[in-house]
């Protein structure tokens, strides 16, 4: 059987809190980063997402072009 790799729960430690359902990842998260990540969800919902969906979004602020924020929803999940 097919072990999996036990994710962690909720944002990293340099996510910012911006007001209640904005969380904010700055571009000193990941090298390569354009524009800061904002997450829209409430805390409870942000506990729930795990290190992929931060992972995800962290990479959308990467891409050339992109302009002011890259921004993922409450209902925000990586992978298909």
């Amino acid at each position: 059987m097919k072990q999996f790799k036990e994710r962690k729960l909720g944002p990293p430690p340099q996510a910012i809190e911006i007001d209640d359902v904005t969380t904010e990842i700055p571009t000193s998260f990941k090298q390569g980063m354009h524009v800061p990540a904002r997450v829209i969800a409430n805390k409870e919902l942000m506990a729930a997402m795990d290190e992929g969906v931060f992972n995800q979004i962290t990479n959308v602020a990467t891409l050339p072009g992109i302009q002011r924020y890259a921004f993922c929803m409450a209902d925000g999940h990586w992978g298909f």
